[in-house]
């Protein structure tokens, strides 16, 4: 089925749904369409506009919809109103009744946590705004749990969404693309002679850091519609729009995008031995993956480009090695191998062998660190040591920022702190009150964020914060990954639920060297809200219950 319907026993519930989806599709409207390229004064106040243009928005939709419910609960008798609003929190599976999503009570609890955290902390202004980080705070965070009750309770997919979300990608990437061959299309750069700055901006999100982490995750969510899709027109499009992303990502030269590749090139086999379809179509994916790489360095000229001042980005490097040359016939003949496999001899050779070689490249890439920083053995990592030498330089300054970071949660954070944290988004709070000499004595003038969201969230929502976070995302995965109950896999309940559990997984996995923002975490959270509450349905629709 192209779209899961919502199954409603009377006129009041169809028009309770049917209103509810029409607010919530005119606020993904305005995130997905216009946020994206709202700005006020070009990069000098891109992540305050953006911010602003965010909690306000999204308050709006809150209050609207939090009145809504409230108004038309008048409308409506006893008993059908405890009926349809009881529907809102509660569902009945296989018989018996159960939260709406399980993924519910650990996003409840973690913003409990960052409750906690805030009033502990004795800076709760900061902490509510996140004012002296990256608009992180709980406001933020509180903002994205009504984001997320009313999406998953009220969105419902339908095909045609993604041709009009996909144009809006596309020009998103355009507009990358294009401040990589300093194209200045909105003049951001008029008067800044300096093209080293030129080549640390980019697209409507800023920063090349989190303009890749977004379209990194867009080609998550491409590669995994076109893994699990099966219509040929759309399977075209989700392909191009996964090389497109790419190409972007690629041109961002953020080393974030490494880390997003690696977690999701580990990750896709996995899903693709049950068929040999689909795992024909997970090649696909690599092959296209080696071409984007050389498109993107043949397109390169001469001058006139960020890969001139830049940090030139891995992949770009790679591009004008003979890598590429050799890993397409090897992925085509790889390819033409599957094809004359049977499915059996998929699951019971390949599978074996993909498990082997998934512990070779681990193994592998925990001797590639051990050597560069302990062993010194080989000689070619010498040429990479930017990438694998772990010292205060490493990741620009990361090394420097982490070690900080861990030595006071280790050695200087009292038990209360580690359970709760430092407060939200406050990390400019702890190493100015802790550590004000060595950040002086740094190459920083000051340091508001760990660069690694995961840290981040150790300290400053601490081991309780983490925990919640972790099982949130856990059971978002375990949701969005569950196959249908029927056998057989619809769009609607099932491939687009998992592509955006993709896009999530690029998203967790660049979250190692970067930092949360509101220009991209919440674009890429709503995107898997919308994957949980289709998923829902669809699973409700397979129980012959409805919400």
């Amino acid at each position: 089925m192209d779209a899961v319907a919502v199954k409603v026993q009377t006129k009041e519930e169809r028009d309770f749904y049917r209103i509810a989806e029409g607010i919530s599709l005119l606020y993904l409207g305005v995130i997905f369409l216009i946020y994206p390229f709202y700005f006020r004064n070009g990069y000098f106040d891109i992540l305050q506009a953006k911010f602003s243009f965010f909690w306000i928005s999204s308050l709006a939709y809150s209050a609207i919809m939090t009145l809504f419910l409230l108004l038309y609960a008048f409308t409506l008798k006893k008993e059908e109103r405890s009926r349809i609003y009881t529907k809102l929190f509660f569902r009945v599976e296989d018989g018996r009744k159960k939260l709406f999503l399980p993924t519910d009570v650990f996003f409840l609890i973690l913003i409990a946590i960052y409750c906690i955290s805030m009033f502990l902390s004795g800076y709760i202004y900061e902490t509510w705004w996140g004012s002296t980080g990256r608009f992180m705070g709980t406001f933020t965070w509180l903002l994205l749990f009504l984001d997320y009750f009313f999406l998953t309770r009220f969105y419902h997919f339908k095909k045609g969404h993604l041709v009009i979300f996909s144009l809006s990608v596309f020009l998103q990437a355009c507009w990358g693309i294009s401040d990589f061959f300093w194209m200045n299309l909105f003049h951001f750069f008029d008067g800044v002679d300096n093209k080293g700055l030129w080549s640390t901006f980019a697209g409507g999100v800023g920063n090349i850091n989190g303009y890749t982490s977004l379209m990194i995750s867009y080609t998550g969510l491409y590669a995994g519609l076109y893994l699990k899709g099966k219509d040929g027109k759309w399977s075209l499009l989700f392909l191009l729009m996964y090389m497109f992303t790419l190409l972007a990502a690629m041109y961002g030269m953020s080393d974030n995008a490494v880390f997003a590749l690696f977690v999701l090139f580990l990750a896709l086999p996995f899903f693709c031995f049950r068929k040999k379809e689909v795992l024909l179509q997970c090649i696909d994916l690599y092959l296209a993956f080696f071409l984007t790489m050389k498109l993107a360095v043949y397109l390169i000229p001469a001058e006139g480009t960020s890969y001139e001042l830049g940090d030139k980005g891995f992949f770009l490097q790679l591009g004008y090695t003979a890598l590429p040359f050799l890993a397409i016939p090897v992925l085509g003949l790889l390819r033409l191998l599957v094809m004359k496999l049977r499915d059996e001899a998929v699951q019971k050779l390949l599978r074996p062998l993909y498990y082997a070689l998934f512990c070779f490249i681990l193994c592998g890439v925990i001797f590639v660190f051990y050597d560069a920083n302990v062993s010194h053995k080989l000689a070619f990592l010498a040429n990479y040591r930017n990438y694998f030498l772990f010292d205060d330089a490493w990741g620009s300054g990361r090394g420097f920022i982490w070690k900080m970071g861990l030595d006071f949660f280790m050695n200087k954070m009292p038990l209360w702190q580690r359970i709760f944290g430092y407060g939200p988004d406050s990390y400019y709070m702890l190493t100015n009150d802790h550590y004000k000499f060595e950040v002086s004595q740094s190459a920083f003038g000051a340091i508001d964020n760990i660069h690694n969201e995961y840290l981040n969230i150790l300290l400053t929502i601490g081991m309780a914060g983490l925990i919640a976070y972790f099982l949130f995302i856990f059971f978002s995965l375990k949701t969005l990954w569950e196959k249908d109950r029927e056998g057989e896999e619809s769009f609607s309940g099932t491939v687009f639920p998992f592509a955006t559990g993709i896009a999530l997984l690029c998203y967790l996995g660049q979250a190692v060297i970067n930092i949360a923002v509101p220009i991209v975490l919440p674009i890429v959270f709503i995107l898997f809200f919308l994957g949980l509450g289709t998923k829902c349905r669809a699973q409700e629709c397979s129980d012959g219950t409805a919400s």
